[in-house]
This record gives structure tokens, sequence and C-alpha cells, in this order.
């Protein structure tokens, strides 16, 4: 059995876990505010790049380098906006949800498979093991999808 302050009409753990959760709490809100400026200057290097390739348009190929940084630039703001949104639902359930965790990873092997392709800079061997592991993680997030918490303390 529990033994209760009564002078303070809490416990020092209860005091102790609310002190935590309010600063966890703070620190995932700072957080979330420094990957909405990252997110700001991610997409702003972006349009620079978009900005830089409008007058080169007609002589520079597809496959130049210019062309392969604004693929990846792309590709990054497309990560950077699934973490943020894992953020997010962090502020709002108290949760981080493994299916939003398993999506930011397949976004980033997805990145990292389209850079390899594009620049035509790739070893069979990389291609595979990541075509293998976006494949196992796929499966991961059907079943994931599949299969909901039933137990709120659960991550799924």
């Amino acid at each position: 059995m529990e033994k209760r302050n009564t002078g303070a009409g809490r416990s020092p753990r209860a005091l102790i876990l609310k002190l935590y959760d309010g600063a966890i709490d703070s620190i995932v809100i700072v957080l979330v505010l420094v990957m909405l400026v990252t997110l700001g200057f991610a997409t702003y290097e972006v349009l620079l790049n978009v900005i830089r390739l409008v007058p080169t348009f007609g002589t520079v190929g597809v496959g130049e380098p210019q062309f392969r940084e604004l693929v990846g630039n792309v590709l990054n703001v497309f990560i950077m906006i699934e973490l943020f949104s894992t953020f997010v639902v962090y502020v709002r359930t108290h949760r981080i949800r493994l299916s939003i965790l398993t999506d930011v990873t397949i976004v980033f092997l997805l990145r990292e498979l389209l850079i390899k392709v594009y620049a035509q800079s790739w070893d069979a061997g990389q291609l595979y093991t990541l075509a293998v592991v976006l494949l196992i993680l796929i499966v991961a997030r059907t079943i994931l999808a599949r299969l909901p918490p039933t137990d709120r303390s659960r991550d799924a």
C-alpha cells in the first residue's frame, strides 16, 4: 500500500512524474519548433535550386549534378515532413506510433534508393540490400495497419 503525503496532498512520486511529463512536453514542443524552422529552410533551399536551374533549363540535362541535388533536396523535405508529423502526433497523443516511424524509415530508404538509381552510382549489392530492407519494412507496415494495438500502453 502506498503512503500518501497528507501535508502536500500528493506523493513525491506523483510530483516527480508530473515534473518529468512537463519537462518532456517542453522539450518536444521546442523540437517541433526547431523542426518547423528546419523545414522552412529546406523548402527555401529547394526554391533556390529551382530558381538557379530555370535559366539553364534548355542546356543542362536531367542527369546533371544540379538536378540530382534538387531531387535529393526535395526528398529531404519529404523526410522532414514525416519526422515532423511524428513529433506532432507525440504532442497530441503522448505516444510515438511505430507505424509512423516505419513510414519515416520507408521514405528515407526510398530516398536513398532513388538517389542511387537517379545518379546511376549504385552497387548491385547495395541496391539489393536496400530493396530487401524496404520490402521487410513495407510488410511490417502492412501488418501494423491490419493489427492495431488493443492496449493503449503499446505502440503500433
